[in-house]
């Protein structure tokens, strides 16, 4: 409160080195409610209490000038007054006078006459054929409606009178004018059934205009104002001028209150007769409801029950299997190893037959080694501990070198191996983790070798800008099709008896399902029962931003 007191007293002192200087500004004689002559001919309005709000604050002598419109701005041209009153800001710099500050906003609407037309609006004004429209002559005012509606007629007036006039006539659609002085003149003439649309058209903003040569009436003027906004007469002018013509009264706005009093009795009455029925009824649906729900629900947690009983033997049923070939998986070699190892300490055997015992135990190691990587494989990818390494990779490079790697492998089975590039779009950089994409291949080509007797195997490839697809195809004795919705789980496998007459842990697509993933691709299968299978791997390629 403090601060504000300070704030006025300041602005209220600034202009006490000018206030013996005396100046007059003009006021037109005809524009209610902002300024005009009243029945005893004194000039009173908004425009006039304001400036009369400024005069005694800074006690300051400032003479009003009484004249039409434009001769009070002919006499503001030619010097005879410092400012006029009620000027619409034009928008630009002007060099030959300054404006105060907004006291107001003036806007122009659409009147109409109810009885004619009661539910008037802008859209049905814009639909309507030829409609009549009455307004003070104006390129700006009739390029606007034409806007609206092209086909509109016009009727131009020059007086405010004329202009409410014109809507008693049947052939006038409307009216378009400035809004609070068209409200003024409708309810000075007793004419309620006149009312304006809410919309708020051609805003425009209203002060004083001073001359340049005045420019301390100017901070006068403007200080003022600030005073009269912080200390509230401002908003007491407005409420007397203003405020009365801001909504025009009209039958609805005069007698909603009742009528919405009376509607409102009827329908509570209605609606209490209404309640107390459906509250009897409810109270019993509600109960009836409540059992039926309850014992709805008894049987889907029942079924529910049954349902996690046999998915959890299932589970416990496919780990028991998986941890008996795992534990088969580790014990063989271990036992190859720990034989061979006993037999090498004999010297009896020849140096070749030592040699085929070292090799016999280098196969055993790496076998239980890729068993036991795969199952650390699979825990790290389990648990979210995996993480990719993204880097510029050469898929052509890693596909020849799985090649050359497998060859060897595939003719001791007599299988053929061959490799073909389909597509060969031109690639920039292409981005992944090569380490992850390499397992992926790596596991599907063994797997094709390891459960094809006869035939060929092929990987085919194709590398884009976006993708690099591989394709994975063999003529091995393929997946039933009650196992290829599940294949790529852990802990499931085609065959997991120890009988099954194949080495490894199984857990090959169940790594490679998870790489695939981590690197934001996918993989999928195509299978018949002792045909084949045909592996689908999609493996995006990652922005360059993304290198580690």
């Amino acid at each position: 409160m403090l601060k504000k007191i300070l704030y006025i007293f300041l602005i209220v002192m600034l202009p006490l080195h000018v206030s013996g200087e005396e100046y007059e500004i003009g006021f037109s004689n005809y524009y209610p409610p902002y300024n005009y002559l009243n029945d005893d001919g004194e000039l009173v309005g908004f425009n006039v209490d304001i400036l009369n709000a400024i005069k005694k604050l800074y006690q300051i002598d400032i003479k009003i000038n009484v004249s039409d419109w434009s001769t009070a701005n002919k006499n503001l041209e030619e010097g005879k007054l410092a400012g006029v009153a009620g000027a619409h800001y034009s928008g630009s710099h002007d060099n030959n006078y300054i404006y105060s500050r907004s006291i107001v906003n003036t806007e122009h609407c659409f009147l109409y006459n109810r009885n004619y037309h009661p539910n008037f609006s802008i859209e049905k004004f814009r639909s309507m054929r030829e409609p009549t429209v009455a307004l003070w002559k104006s390129d700006v005012l009739v390029g606007y409606i034409k806007s609206i509606n092209p086909t509109t007629k016009f009727k131009f007036v020059n007086s405010y009178g004329e202009l409410i006039t014109m809507l008693d006539r049947t052939e006038t659609t409307c009216i378009f004018a400035q809004r609070v002085i068209s409200i003024y003149h409708a309810q000075k003439a007793g004419k309620d059934y006149i009312l304006n649309l809410n919309h708020r058209i051609l805003e425009r903003n209203m002060g004083f205009k001073i001359s340049k040569n005045n420019p301390d009436l100017a901070q006068i003027i403007n200080n003022g104002l600030e005073v009269i906004f912080a200390t509230g007469e401002y908003h007491k002018i407005y409420e007397k001028w203003i405020a009365p013509y801001e909504h025009n009264d009209n039958y609805w706005g005069r007698n909603i209150r009742y009528i919405i009093t009376g509607s409102s009795l009827i329908l509570g009455l209605f609606l209490l007769s209404l309640g107390v029925n459906y509250i009897l009824k409810s109270r019993i649906n509600k109960k009836t409801l409540d059992l039926q729900q309850q014992l709805e629900l008894n049987s889907k947690i029942v079924k529910e029950l049954e349902k996690q009983k046999i998915k959890a033997i299932e589970s416990e049923k496919i780990k028991t299997a998986f941890l008996a070939n795992m534990s088969h998986e580790i014990r063989t070699p271990m036992n190859g190893i720990i034989g061979f190892t006993d037999l090498l300490k004999n010297c009896n055997y020849s140096e070749s037959e030592h040699k085929h015992f070292i090799d016999l135990i280098q196969q055993s190691g790496y076998r239980m080694m890729d068993t036991i990587n795969n199952i650390i494989d699979v825990s790290k990818l389990e648990s979210g501990l995996e993480q990719t390494k993204h880097a510029k990779v050469n898929i052509q490079k890693i596909v020849t070198e799985l090649h050359s790697f497998f060859l060897p492998e595939a003719k001791n089975k007599e299988l053929q191996l061959f490799s073909e590039e389909i597509c060969t779009a031109p690639v920039e950089t292409f981005i992944s983790d090569e380490y992850k994409i390499n397992s992926i291949l790596t596991n599907l080509i063994k797997n094709a070798i390891k459960f094809t007797k006869t035939g060929h195997i092929k990987i085919t490839y194709c590398i884009s800008n976006d993708y690099a697809d591989f394709w994975i195809e063999d003529t091995g004795i393929g997946i039933s099709k009650a196992k290829q919705s599940t294949i790529f789980d852990q802990f499931v496998q085609e065959d997991l008896s120890h009988s099954r007459g194949f080495e490894g842990s199984g857990l090959g697509l169940s790594i490679s399902k998870g790489y695939a993933t981590l690197l934001g691709g996918s993989i999928s299968l195509e299978s018949e029962t002792q045909k084949g299978s045909k592996f689908h791997v999609r493996i995006p390629n990652l922005d360059k931003t993304t290198i580690c």
